[in-house]
């Protein structure tokens, strides 16, 4: 399958909607990741497709389903992101993958990096927070998604490090793992950068407004 570019792909995870309904534009895919699909019917909305081993809702029956064996190495989020991938979908929305046990959160913060070290993009939408990451490049941040930051170096130290439109500027400095310089800075534009010239960031932009 050949997407356009604009065509994204939302996955809901078991800890559901968290606040963030999806969106949906023509061509898009609404994947659910086994109890994912609850919370989506709660709304009203039905996935083309519910990927999971079941061990934490039962399988829909009128909706098409990918039944994991239970025994396995990914994650059934990581199972609904790597379906997305094969349908060809480079822009991916997750919902749900925050604020369940700590081990599935941070998992999901590592599947985030991933998808966007290997070139795709890729969001998680949780209460109140928005999460992206940048590898060797440029993100811009819109501050009607809100105005606190944290820019965290993952993975490994980040160089080069620019921070622009926020109450805290960096120029091409260097962040690591073991100190959290970024945490907690505040956008005083309407746009914000964050760059990165080598490695990777985590980037938490929360609204405080709610």
């Amino acid at each position: 399958m050949q997407t356009t570019p604009h065509v994204r792909c939302h996955v809901v995870g078991a800890a559901g909607l968290q606040g963030s309904v999806p969106q949906l534009a023509a061509g898009d895919l609404l994947i659910a990741a086994d109890a994912g699909w609850l919370a989506l019917q709660a709304v009203g909305l039905v996935p083309d497709l519910v990927v999971g081993d079941f061990d934490s809702a039962i399988a829909p029956t009128d909706i098409p389903i990918e039944r994991l064996n239970p025994i396995k190495d990914e994650t059934d989020l990581y199972a609904a992101l790597r379906m997305g991938r094969q349908k060809g979908y480079r822009h991916f929305v997750l919902y749900g993958a925050l604020g369940g046990s700590w081990g599935h959160s941070t998992a999901n913060l590592q599947i985030l990096a991933g998808l966007v070290n290997e070139g795709f993009g890729a969001t998680i939408l949780a209460e109140n927070v928005r999460v992206t990451a940048v590898h060797n490049g440029t993100l811009t941040l819109d501050k009607a998604h809100g105005t606190r930051v944290s820019v965290l170096a993952f993975g490994g130290k980040a160089e080069g490090v620019t921070l622009a439109g926020f109450r805290y500027p960096l120029n091409s400095d260097t962040l690591t793992p073991n100190f959290p310089l970024g945490v907690s800075n505040h956008i005083v534009t309407d746009i914000a950068c964050v760059a990165v010239t080598e490695g990777t960031l985590l980037v938490f932009q929360e609204n405080e407004n709610k």
